[in-house]
């Protein structure tokens, strides 16, 4: 499992009038006069939501074509029965504000908090519908990555390190690369592996931090909502707020279930 740039998650963004556009409705006062403020409506892993439409991206349903694409029969409307199955969006998860897109009131202070090392929003994708990894999703990936094969390649694999960070297990890569005569957890493509289990020893968090010495080391950040809703969550940040695992992963939680309808 490899991480996707934070940069990446972020450009992102600039598309998301393409795809979102038709899936949104407008929400009107008592009096009847448009508030100009558009929703994206839908199935969240088996519970009705209205999402701000400037705060999303790249909505998708079941069903939907494939990138490039037509539908066929045209654009089906959407209902909150219709089975969202992918979206992201950028949250500062320390207050919890949502990023309503580049011409909103966060605007400035997204462009001038998103490339700090430290920075406070972290880029969310969530993966629904036919996307759902299903219960136990988590802990099959976690496993997955730490229990490596012998004829993996070294970088790829993982030993537990005695002592613990920020609460979480820590795996990394063991030995030195013959060539270098340097630690494999040293390599370009090495990552460090976090893991928080349940009473039962089930991952329920998993976190994937790039090693390389950059201004922003990536982090992946994996958990479900689970039993709240059907769906499984990644988080992007940098791994200089690790730290802050929990408080990121309570306040994305919330914001996904603020989006009940």
């Amino acid at each position: 499992m490899k991480y996707i740039p934070l940069c990446l998650l972020s450009s992102v963004m600039l598309f998301s009038g393409c795809s979102e556009a038709s899936n949104t409705i407008d929400n009107n006062n008592e009096e009847g006069r448009s508030m100009q403020k558009e929703i994206v409506v839908g199935d969240l892993g088996g519970v009705p939501v209205e999402i701000p439409a400037d705060s999303v991206r790249l909505v998708e349903y079941n069903g939907d074509p494939d990138w490039g694409e037509d539908f066929k029969g045209g654009f089906p409307k959407r209902t909150y029965e219709s089975k969202i199955n992918s979206f992201g969006f950028d949250v500062r998860y320390t207050d919890g504000a949502l990023y309503d897109g580049f011409v909103g009131e966060l605007a400035d202070e997204y462009e001038a908090q998103k490339n700090l090392s430290d920075s406070p929003w972290v880029s969310v994708g969530v993966n629904s519908g036919d996307r759902y990894y299903g219960a136990g999703g988590i802990d099959r990936i976690g496993k997955g990555t730490i229990n490596a094969r012998p004829n993996e390649i070294p970088v790829y694999i993982y030993k537990k390190l005695p002592d613990s960070q920020y609460g979480l297990e820590v795996y990394a890569p063991p030995g030195i690369d013959p060539k270098t005569n340097t630690p494999w957890r040293e390599d370009d493509y090495a990552e460090d592996i976090f893991i928080q289990r349940d009473d039962n020893g089930i991952i329920t968090t998993y976190v994937e931090c790039s090693n390389r010495d950059v201004e922003r080391p990536p982090c992946r950040h994996y958990f479900d909502l689970e039993p709240d809703m059907g769906l499984d969550v990644y988080v992007g940040y940098s791994r200089y707020v690790l730290k802050d695992w929990q408080q990121i992963e309570h306040v994305v939680r919330e914001t996904l279930l603020g989006f009940k309808r």
